[in-house]
């Protein structure tokens, strides 16, 4: 099940910043949270802030909170929510945003579509937040009832509803929310922020050293390409130049990482670079584009981000991905699915940052002719044999630790294939395994059919036979002979114009773009 976007009910601010809601002489905190003060126009709710570092409010399904609703209004018991003021009176949430969100979503009918959230992402709203919004709403109404529904209740007690809601509607002024306080500084604050986050819900591995790292500029650029440049901009302090630029970057760089429109998994044309961008590996998965794309092993020394290096970052990731698949001149038109999915259709992301970096190395090496030269067989072998990269990886344990080894295989079988370009892709396998830092491959395709028996294809057998059959039917680019995605194409000439060739229908021919543009001229 998909997650749901609550991340603009409580926005987010620096540790530091001055507020002026309150004073910093105010020592008296509040014990509980009401119904009140969940509204997003009461005094308390507009003084929350979550941290700058605060991963997205966005782990959560429909039916956890769909459960907190119903605990809340249940009087069940609902763990304490952890809150710390700075000096300046914004109230900080260390431990509890997901619960607080849920609830603020409830009370003020915002389930990342609402106006709250329109607002907060500038009216860009994908249509997968949309419709886990929608499916969260309609849940919630049919177990809980809306909030609308029930505080009308409340107001007017003739109007005709179940009982259950009646009985919501009189308990409602006497609910509330326990709370606690972490008394000092904001070192302190932090700390307790990331001791508690590290025992419930684990931060991710990939949101930790984002948080540890936010002054990188690796880590700026990771945070603006996540979201498209909308939600929180934590390049708010560059110049209104450097703002757009990095706004501009990053939506193009979302748009080909992770597509315009949702996939469609009976439509492996809709299948984006990137896997899908509600999947929980979203934020590695650019993290790590961004590093490999500019050549960050070692965090440590990464640079400090000021907004010429963040540009310049965004710029160097966004050149690599143009080059993989966009629509530019120069897109090699990489197929989605043949280079970065199983036949189950799942996203491979060792195979996505072998081949990142692998592109990498043709473009500083100047070998994309080289590429293109045996692009065909090159594809066919990949595709056939797709647990290799996956042999790789288990060999050196790790996807992240492993991409480099995965560019050198991609490396390796573009240079046996070139030497040969009519050997059989069985052969070229087999002088792949010749090589001393390949011989552990276990490379023999054995036969996966289930035993034959009286019944029907079970649900993963029928993806595989029905994307086996769309990959089939995929067409070739008639230069390379490489499979061609239809987002990342161009209608050559057979005949170019300069040699005479006429504008007749049998005079065209749909080629990758780089093969029109560049290798072919």
């Amino acid at each position: 099940m998909k997650t749901v976007t609550l991340d603009a009910l409580i926005p987010r601010e620096d540790f530091d910043i001055l507020s002026d809601i309150g004073g910093n002489n105010n020592t008296r905190n509040k014990s509980t949270l009401s119904i009140e003060d969940l509204k997003y126009d009461s005094f308390f709710f507009s003084a929350l802030r979550k941290p700058i570092f605060q991963r997205e409010t966005n782990e959560w399904e429909p039916s956890k909170i769909c459960g907190i609703i119903e605990s809340f209004i249940e009087s069940e018991l609902i763990p304490s929510i952890i809150l710390w003021r700075n000096q300046g009176g914004y109230i900080f949430v260390i431990d509890g945003a997901h619960r607080l969100s849920s609830l603020g979503a409830w009370i003020n009918d915002d389930y990342g579509d609402g106006e709250i959230s329109r607002q907060y992402y500038g009216n860009i709203i994908s249509q997968e937040q949309l419709e886990i919004a929608r499916k969260t709403r309609d849940l919630i109404n049919e177990k809980v009832g809306s909030f609308k529904e029930i505080f009308s209740i409340t107001r007017n007690p003739a109007i005709t509803a179940d009982e259950n809601k009646k009985r919501i509607a009189k308990n409602l002024g006497a609910l509330a929310v326990q709370l606690q306080w972490v008394e000092g500084n904001a070192d302190k604050a932090e700390d307790s922020f990331l001791k508690i986050n590290q025992c419930a819900t684990k931060i991710s591995d990939a949101e930790l050293e984002l948080i540890e790292n936010r002054d990188k500029a690796y880590a700026l650029a990771a945070r603006a390409i996540v979201r498209a440049g909308q939600g929180y901009q934590y390049w708010s302090k560059f110049t209104q130049d450097a703002q757009t630029k990095i706004l501009d970057n990053a939506k193009k760089i979302h748009r080909i990482m992770f597509g315009e429109t949702p996939m469609n998994i009976d439509d492996i044309n809709s299948f984006s670079i990137g896997g899908t961008q509600s999947s929980s590996l979203t934020l590695d998965v650019v993290n790590q584009t961004v590093k490999i794309c500019n050549g960050i092993s070692d965090i440590k020394k990464a640079e400090i981000g000021d907004e010429n290096t963040v540009i310049c970052m965004l710029r160097n990731t966004l050149k690599i991905l143009q080059y993989m698949h966009s629509k530019e001149k120069f897109s090699l038109g990489l197929h989605p699915f043949v280079y970065f999915y199983s036949d189950l259709g799942k996203h491979k992301i060792g195979s996505y940052y072998g081949m990142l970096l692998f592109v990498k190395n043709l473009i500083s090496e100047n070998k994309l002719n080289d590429f293109i030269e045996v692009r065909a067989k090159f594809e066919e072998v990949v595709y056939k044999y797709s647990f290799v990269v996956q042999q790789i990886i288990r060999k050196y344990r790790q996807t992240k630790k492993s991409y480099d080894k995965v560019a050198n295989y991609f490396s390796d079988l573009m240079n046996i294939i070139g030497k040969n370009t009519e050997t059989s892709s069985e052969e070229i396998i087999n002088e792949l395994r010749n090589l001393s830092e390949y011989k552990y491959l276990q490379t023999e395709i054995i036969d996966n059919e289930e035993i034959e028996i009286r019944g029907n294809f079970s649900r993963g057998r029928r993806q595989q036979i029905k994307l086996q059959t769309f990959v089939s039917n995929l067409p070739k680019c008639p230069i390379c002979g490489g499979y061609l995605d239809n987002y990342s194409i161009s209608v050559d000439h057979i005949i170019r114009k300069a040699d005479g060739g006429c504008n007749a229908k049998s005079n065209g021919q749909v080629t990758h773009l780089y093969c029109n543009t560049t290798y072919k001229n």
